[in-house]
């Protein structure tokens, strides 16, 4: 190309300079050789920004064919947390409102009251997504819509949610320490101390709020999948 610019360059100053032509017949060669030159940089910018383009869009398939495997995973990690978390908030619930006749009655037929003290976390596969990021190359996604909703999914619904989750640990961990703590009293004096059942109020209080962050980033990672798959990515 510079090669071809540098002719047809050399060409408009040997036509300027020559004596063959009149005046209106140098304009006119100039004049073509101006935009065989102008034509020929603008074709080239062109074909440089096409396949600069078409680059970049293999990546964005690349990134997203990814992202639609970490997203799958993701789902299933999130609802296997979110049903341990429901399950959880259901027995914190019922030991908060168990009264001595129920214990008593509970008992008497050797029935079985407990809590499970721990609480599931998620595993979130964003690797993919810094990756993609850090490089610079989100901008590439020319789908508006569906890098709302990458966008959203990793910087706004998975940190709450794992942030949340680190809440629950510690109300877990006072749950725990309390049995611990008083581990010479009584399982019936244990289960109706007041204070662990303003505890169990608390986890549950806050466990019920965790729920709706979970399904919020399910749902968010859901229509992810959905935008992807709507791209036809062979």
């Amino acid at each position: 190309m510079e090669d071809e610019v540098s002719k047809h360059t050399k060409k408009i100053f040997e036509t300027a300079k020559g004596t063959k032509h009149t005046f209106t017949e140098k304009v006119k060669e100039i004049a073509v050789e101006i935009f065989i030159i102008v034509f020929a940089i603008t074709l080239s910018i062109w074909l440089h920004n096409w396949s600069e383009h078409r680059q970049q869009q293999t990546e964005v398939k690349e990134f997203l064919v990814d992202l639609k495997e970490d997203l799958k995973n993701d789902i299933d990690s999130l609802q296997s947390t979110k049903d341990a978390l429901f399950k959880n908030t259901e027995e914190a619930l019922y030991l908060s409102q168990l009264t001595k006749q129920k214990l008593d009655s509970i008992i008497s037929v050797k029935g079985k009251v407990g809590f499970q003290s721990t609480v599931g976390t998620s595993k979130i596969n964003n690797g993919n997504f810094e990756g993609f990021k850090s490089s610079g190359k989100i901008g590439f996604i020319e789908n508006k819509e569906l890098k709302k909703h990458i966008l959203k999914y990793y910087q706004e619904s998975t940190p709450s949610v794992l942030e949340i989750e680190k809440i629950n640990a510690t109300e877990i961990m006072k749950i725990s320490d309390y049995w611990v703590d008083n581990a010479d009293q009584s399982f019936k004096k244990k289960i109706l101390n007041p204070k662990l059942k303003l505890m169990l109020v608390i986890f549950n209080s806050t466990a019920k709020s965790s729920l709706a962050l979970y399904q919020d980033a399910i749902t968010e990672a859901k229509q992810i999948v959905k935008g992807i798959d709507s791209l036809n990515i062979k």
